[in-house]
């Protein structure tokens, strides 16, 4: 019971971090990780999701393209068919990796297996045109495969997107969503991005799906005027890309992101002429004039050439893509679960391996996070990585520096995760006893050394709840997740050292005269504070008709869902999905806040551990928590016509899914994003996929929109 116990908790944690991840990805920041605050590689993240395939393969997280929470007010574009993803072929072992790969060479490769002599392959015993992988082997077979079954083109390292164009002309463009099916209609937006024609020279009627990218020339340039102008620089291409293309609000500011698109492939086109990958490149560059990145025939050999070759490209790449080359065969090879959503079987993505380098520790400084947990950073001559001089580096935890035995004066292993930050990654040389800080960087308080979420996770902490450290990222938390932005972490750490914010009331209570005091210019205040009451375009507005905002904003308390309030505190290992779970089974915050550990424990989605620290949290800052309710009121569950009702939507919808779920949530019912013997309705978009099937064998109603519009219709005026 115990170990059943233990594994259901690890589902949940890896399903939160992966959710977290996505979530971040999709935001184009840096996916850093939810507990630690560490940034997290990619092959980090492929393992994280190979642990939750091995401990749960049927977790819902599998069901969509991406487990990213993002939820986007913005007008829906409904792929069909659906924007998915691929497989990949990724682990810190090469050996391992290379495993993978054949593995699906040899189920993707047909025709080489049919002519292979029953029972054991022999390499004697194959057919004379068959490839055979020097050296290597699979299941104590040779590996072997067709010489024109597959093609390999790079990964690019971008975000995807699909075109459509009816008779020649584009009509709209959707980024890929989480589910592959509801993307963000950036439609307006691409008329700005290289590489995007509002005509094609043939009247064809077809989907054109890439990615978009900032190449490195171009991107140099984005760095170089944002330096000029004094702004942030970007982290990466692909996080300025992902950014870039979101400009709702102005969709000519577009252009000023150099922005290109590179075609990947073409689908919904009839009657199409060509049958392979290699020749639909061709076609696609030749005929529609459309870059596309290049296949070439597969050769296992060929790999370690293409991977280094990347430093003389012009786009970031991050692997490989392999496929079967002929496309009425990758057809019928099928897809992982879902045969309408899940990712195709014909193709699989080698990833590279991340670029590292060996430096020796000069110094280490400690940090002190919002959670209180100490990290130290090492300091090392410059060292190139990923195009950029680094000299300074994560080592994650105390338990790392332990187990490495890591201290000043040791040669470690540094890779760039993400190519984003830089991470320690083990020891090479010059071990040594680590030496901890006894008293807490920030605040001096004394430091203790205490157990982590893992038995490796040892970790250093400062038990001070008081901590200028802590609270100033505790409140810049507290801040995004309640949806206040505007305000950095800056601003929020001159207003703390300024002694004018302590606690989240202290936000409320603020006014202009204080926020001048802590060394703000009254504009600086004024627009500080516009943050904080969410006044929308601040900046458009002259200070007197900002500071009458402000004032009419104070006046009244902020209103916020229950679940997104609890999320905003902060509480270690409770966010979202915690606070989801938790609004839907008491119903009010004052109801969570008098269970005991036992009545927290019987939640779904809450596990022993998060009840114990969620407990005590809601004791330990009672007051404060009482004192923050006299600015803000968080909305429990409404009630109407829909409350008693559970729905799942499934599929595309023109209006996006976001908005017949607020609809629903509005008249009192509750929406999930998976089908269980608790829904009462399905509400099916187009390509639906699996939920339906489900439902159907569950016996739970199929509806559209039409019929969910008229079931309000005839709950409001039950005479007809």
């Amino acid at each position: 019971m115990a170990k059943a116990t233990k594994q259901s908790d690890r589902v949940q944690t890896l399903e939160r971090i992966i959710a977290h991840l996505d979530t971040q990805y999709e935001q184009g920041i840096a996916c850093t990780h939810p507990d630690t605050g560490v940034l997290v590689s990619d092959g980090e993240y492929d393992a994280l999701r190979r642990e939750l395939q091995t401990l749960n393969p049927q977790s819902t997280l599998f069901e969509t393209a991406t487990a990213s929470q993002l939820e986007s007010a913005v007008a829906k574009v409904v792929h069909h068919p659906p924007l998915t993803s691929i497989e990949k072929a990724s682990h810190e072992d090469l050996a391992v990796q290379q495993q993978m790969l054949f593995k699906w060479l040899r189920g993707a490769d047909a025709p080489a297996v049919a002519e292979a002599p029953a029972g054991e392959l022999f390499a004697d015993a194959l057919p004379d045109d068959l490839i055979t992988v020097a050296g290597m082997s699979y299941d104590g077979q040779p590996v072997v495969y067709s010489p024109d079954r597959f093609y390999a083109a790079y990964k690019l390292d971008g975000v995807a997107i699909a075109l459509y164009y009816e008779q020649g002309k584009l009509v709209r463009a959707g980024l890929r969503p989480r589910d592959g099916i509801n993307g963000e209609d950036v439609t307006a937006q691409v008329r700005y991005v290289a590489g995007v024609p509002e005509k094609l020279p043939k009247k064809i009627t077809c989907s054109i799906r890439g990615e978009l990218i900032c190449k490195l020339s171009d991107f140099e340039k984005v760095q170089a005027e944002l330096a000029d102008e004094g702004e942030k620089l970007r982290a990466n291409p692909r996080n300025h890309t992902a950014g870039g293309i979101r400009q709702f609000k102005n969709p000519e500011k577009t252009a000023r992101m150099r922005i290109s698109f590179i075609a990947y492939t073409i689908e919904a086109l009839d009657h199409p002429p060509y049958k392979t990958e290699i020749e639909r490149a061709r076609w696609c560059q030749e005929t529609l004039g459309i870059n596309y990145i290049e296949p070439q025939p597969f050769r296992f050999e060929n790999l370690q050439a293409m991977e280094d070759a990347v430093p003389t490209l012009d786009f970031e790449v991050d692997g490989v893509v392999i496929g079967v080359n002929t496309l009425e065969d990758q057809e019928q090879l099928g897809r992982h679960g879902d045969p309408r959503t899940g990712n195709p079987k014909g193709k699989i993505a080698w990833k590279f391996r991340e670029e590292e380098a060996t430096p020796v520790i000069r110094d280490i400084q400690w940090q002190t996070g919002r959670t209180g947990k100490i990290v130290a950073v090492a300091i090392f001559d410059p060292v190139r990585l990923a195009g950029t001089n680094v000299t300074r580096a994560t080592l994650h935890n105390a338990g790392f520096m332990l187990r490495n035995q890591i201290t000043i004066g040791s040669t470690i292993a540094v890779r760039k995760a993400g190519k984003i930050i830089p991470k320690v990654t083990g020891v090479i040389a010059g071990q040594g006893e680590p030496q901890f800080p006894d008293h807490c960087p920030a605040c001096k308080a004394k430091t203790q050394l205490q157990q982590g979420g893992t038995e490796e996770m040892l970790e250093l902490v400062c038990p001070n709840p008081d901590c200028s450290a802590q609270n100033v990222h505790g409140l810049c938390h507290y801040l995004s997740t309640f949806g206040v932005v505007g305000l950095g972490e800056s601003r929020v750490r001159t207003m703390v050292e300024g002694g004018k914010v302590a606690t989240h009331a202290d936000f409320y209570r603020l006014d202009l005269d204080d926020a001048m005091e802590c060394g703000l210019t009254e504009r600086q205040s004024l627009l500080a504070l516009a943050a904080i009451h969410m006044i929308p375009a601040p900046d458009k507005k002259e200070n007197n008709e900002l500071g009458i905002a402000i004032a009419t904003a104070r006046q009244t308390k902020k209103q916020v869902p229950l679940w997104q309030l609890f999320a905003a505190f902060g509480i270690e290992a409770a966010g979202k999905s915690a606070g989801k779970a938790l609004e839907d089974h008491f119903s009010s915050f004052d109801a969570i806040r008098a269970a005991t550990v036992q009545q927290l424990i019987e939640v779904g989605d809450v596990g022993e551990k998060t009840a114990e620290t969620v407990s005590s949290y809601l004791a330990t800052n009672a007051a404060a928590i009482d004192d923050l309710l006299n600015y803000v009121e968080p909305q429990s569950p409404k009630t109407g016509l829909l409350t008693g009702k559970n729905f799942c939507f499934s599929g595309g919808f023109p209006e996006g899914k976001r908005h017949w779920e607020q609809r629903v949530e509005e008249l009192g019912g509750k929406c999930s994003g998976s089908v269980s013997k608790k829904t009462h309705y399905l509400v099916a978009g187009t390509a639906s996929g699996s939920k339906s099937e489900k439902a159907e064998k569950l016996g739970i109603p199929i509806i559209d929109t039409d019929d969910l519009q008229k079931m309000i219709q005839a709950m409001s005026d039950p005479t007809g």
